[in-house]
């Protein structure tokens, strides 16, 4: 592993407090062991959070770090790392994160994500990572209605698991952005971080952290994070600087070293980005990581850093005048400090942070690091907060960076409303509110016009904070201009004084699913959320049809998982219905399943079933603020269902239609993720005239392996249960066979067929009569696999084996059959 090793061991600590090394496993000490199982519960280390939804996909973690440390011993390192394409295995992040530097007693003090894991969260359960997406439930936002909970206060109730506002609610009263987004907070002054890292004076940050990505092909190659940092100490902190840290890998996972030849610099410039139908002059700011010779055409693209906001000052007394990187360093381990090599301290973080300049592009082949900062903002007071904003983006070589780059600038502009209703604030391209006492106040320095106001205590003096920045975007002559006039390049025009960020008109969002296994078929269920939830930019209902999506092929390329999904190349389209309104294909589905359409029919084979509905519908009419007690012989699942279609049925809150749609054409055993995803149509003058943006199967999949039925104990025949494949050898085993990773080593298996309906013990034996592995089902349905590796941990070799099927219902006989391996 070369310098990779030299890597882990400079950051030791962090290795054994995530990954529990084995230096670790051998201490006895039982304090250590036990430290170590507290961080395991609440840090979030197995590679569930990844962004996925979009082609740009990146591990998240609860304490600051982007990327899942690709080839280390951490459980999430098989995790997308900032890989692009998606499902391709080819990364483009180690690891990066969050820096925050300044003097505290004029000593300089750097707080870090990586390498040394300095932010923490809480050792409570509730701290991990929360998921959320635009039109949840308690998640609306600006210019929705975004008072969820009715009380006054807007998005006081921040996604974290907690009652923030004392109200008896979790997380009811929240801004959702994006199709997926991930929440989560730490500091940097927990006391079991100060134990592993005794050499660290914190600062007393609370960060709260934020990153979303959408689905659509427009978006897809970037995501957006934010962090918001307060300093909650009593101190004031000065000399400000926040960064971030990148450890930029490029290249393929199977390819040796692949880390060791890329290349890193600093790009500044105008883009000229689609917004409708014009071209507009988006300024950029980003660093990039690219390997040096494209690894013979597998690592064709270039993921860049991107600067998008943070606290600003036009004087540029407290903060910088623009957002933008004002410190750009690149460093690699194998040289010392002085040479360009790691900083180990924070007096060397600090000074990298704080060096107003931009490094030297490290064009040489090599493992870079490189560390992006703005600042200095002069101070932090106690309970005072400031922002960054930034955006991995990643494309097709430089122009297809940047282009994922203007994307990422304009959804984080979003839009500019107008909020308060008044139509004397935010005119004239003047935005940004200055409240008194003021005096002397120039409204817009830019406009040739002397408008001086001044402001008493209370007042607000509106004035065109962006002036300059929006002369020169639109003297700029590189961009196509169409038809439009310097008020389309302006914010704060005919009364609209709010910019709400990170906000794109998009595709619905995805229904919730369901997905059934069953005997050669797959059922899926869907409810009606995406027809229901207005569009996010517009507050239009815009809901056109549903699309059904099917990926086969998956074999779990190196760096992916069943969570992080299937490449786009293997989604196939099964089926398409829509709205009867002119706009094709026309094909209905909102009529009930038995008749041809998909929606769907509870109870189909229960004799009492009108009876059961009647019930419902009556218990929720009587006591709409209670739960509907499920009657026996129904499922959790089946009584939720039958709750929410009463409730739609009544016209009440929670109210929720159901679709259906089986599919026959599949094999058990075989690998399969599904999708049900929404689109919508484009509304002119009140009416629908054709489609206009759609959701991607990356949104909202579910994977599957569909299964025989178990037998039941009446008409049960013994011959029935068999093996599959037999015998198993390397060719009849390939069609579903999955790439091996760490929790399935040898990537293959074989299946049990038509087991009992009941529990039941497998055993696995020798010709010889030896016991070679115990296997247990639950007889919830009649497949069990096997991945042909013994009790003791090892492959077997080939042979003829024996297999005993014991019932724990006697009313099922003991069966007993054989099968090949061949290897």
């Amino acid at each position: 592993m070369g310098n990779r090793r030299l890597r882990l061991a400079a950051t030791a600590a962090l290795v054994c407090a995530l990954a529990g090394t084995p230096l670790l496993a051998r201490d006895n000490n039982q304090e250590s062991l036990d430290k170590l199982k507290a961080l395991e519960r609440i840090m979030v280390l197995d590679g569930s959070a990844v962004h996925n939804v979009g082609n740009l996909q990146v591990n998240v973690t609860n304490w600051g770090v982007f990327g899942s440390y690709p080839s280390s011993t951490q459980e999430m390192s098989e995790s997308p790392s900032a890989q692009w394409p998606a499902n391709s295995g080819v990364e483009y992040i180690y690891v990066a994160g969050l820096w925050f530097g300044a003097k505290r007693g004029g000593i300089p003090v750097v707080s870090t994500s990586a390498y040394a894991a300095e932010f923490r969260p809480t050792r409570e359960d509730v701290d991990v990572i929360y998921r959320a997406f635009e039109g949840m439930a308690g998640g609306a936002r600006l210019p929705s209605p975004p008072d969820d909970d009715k009380d006054g206060l807007i998005d006081e109730d921040w996604l974290n698991g907690r009652d923030d506002d004392l109200d008896g609610k979790i997380d009811e009263d929240f801004a959702a952005i994006g199709k997926q987004m991930f929440s989560c907070w730490f500091t940097d002054d927990q006391p079991y971080s100060l134990q592993i890292n005794p050499e660290h004076t914190p600062l007393g940050l609370f960060v709260r952290q934020e990153s979303y990505q959408w689905e659509e092909e427009r978006f897809y190659n970037f995501v957006g994070i934010e962090y918001k940092i307060w300093n909650y100490g009593n101190e004031i902190i000065e000399d400000v600087y926040v960064g971030f840290f990148a450890d930029g890998d490029a290249g393929p996972r199977l390819r040796e070293q692949y880390w060791m030849d890329d290349q890193t610099a600093l790009w500044r410039g105008i883009v000229c980005a689609k917004q409708g139908e014009r071209e507009i002059p988006i300024r950029i700011d980003i660093a990039t990581f690219q390997d040096d010779d494209g690894d013979e055409g597998q690592t064709l693209g270039i993921l860049g850093v991107l600067f998008l906001g943070h606290d600003t000052d036009p004087l540029g007394e407290n903060a910088p005048p623009t957002v933008g990187i004002t410190s750009y360093q690149n460093f690699s381990g194998d040289q010392p400090y002085e040479s360009g090599g790691d900083p180990t301290n924070d007096f060397q973080r600090y000074e990298l942070m704080s060096k107003a300049g931009i490094d030297r592009p490290g064009i040489v082949p090599r493992d870079y690091r490189m560390l992006l900062a703005t600042g200095p903002f002069r101070q932090l007071e106690p309970d005072s907060m400031m922002v960054l904003q930034i955006a991995f983006c990643c494309g097709l070589g430089i122009d297809g960076m940047l282009k994922s780059a203007a994307s990422a600038a304009l959804t984080y502009k979003g839009n500019w409303f107008d909020i308060d209703g008044n139509s004397e604030t935010g005119i004239n391209g003047r935005e940004t509110p200055l409240y008194g006492p003021a005096i002397g106040i120039e409204t817009d320095s830019c406009d040739g016009v002397d408008e001086i106001k001044s402001a008493v205590k209370g007042e607000i003096i509106w004035i065109n904070n962006d002036c300059r920045e929006e002369d020169a975007l639109w003297a700029d002559t590189r961009c196509s201009k169409g038809n439009a006039t310097f008020t389309d390049y302006q914010t704060g025009v005919e009364g609209k004084e709010t910019q709400i960020n990170w906000l794109v008109g998009s595709a619905p969002p995805p229904p919730k699913m369901r997905i059934i296994p069953g005997d050669n078929k797959v059922t899926l269920l869907w409810d009606n959320f995406s027809e229901i939830t207005p569009d996010v930019s517009t507050l239009e209902l815009d809901f056109e049809g549903f699309r059904i999506w099917r990926a086969d092929g998956w074999n779990r390329p190196l760096g992916t998982t069943v969570m992080s999904g299937p490449g786009r190349d293997l989604w196939q389209l099964l089926e398409e219905r829509d709205l009867i309104n002119g706009i094709l294909p026309d094909v209905e589905f909102k009529r009930p399943f038995s008749e041809g359409g998909w929606q769907y029919e509870p109870l189909v084979n229960l004799g009492e079933k009108e009876k059961i509905i009647q019930m419902f519908e009556e218990s929720v009419y009587y006591a709409p603020l209670d739960t509907v007690p499920c009657p026996p012989g129904l499922t959790n699942e089946e009584c939720d269902t039958l709750e929410a279609m009463a409730r739609y049925n009544l016209g009440f809150e929670g109210g929720l239609q159901y679709y259906k749609y089986v599919d026959y054409n599949v094999h058990n055993g075989m690998n399969y993720f599904y999708s049900v995803t929404a689109y919508d149509h484009l509304i002119m003058d009140g009416v629908p005239v054709r489609p206009n943006y759609y959701g991607d199967p990356s949104s909202n999949f579910i994977f599957t392996n569909p299964v025989s039925d178990a037998q039941l104990a009446a008409g049960y025949n013994e011959n029935e249960v068999y093996v599959v494949p037999n015998p198993a050898t390397e060719k009849t085993m390939e069609p579903w066979r999955l790439e091996p990773n760490q929790d399935d080593p040898t990537g293959i298996k074989i299946e049990f067929r038509n087991l009992p309906a009941c529990q039941s013990t497998v055993r696995i034996y020798s010709v010889a009569g030896d016991l070679v592995e115990i296997l247990h089902n639950d007889g919830s349905n009649g497949t069990l696999s096997w991945d042909l590796v013994s009790r003791n941990g090892q492959d077997v070799t080939s042979g003829v084996y024996l297999f005993s099927v014991e019932p724990e219902d006697d009313s099922f006989p003991r069966t007993i059959g054989k099968f090949v391996v061949i290897r």
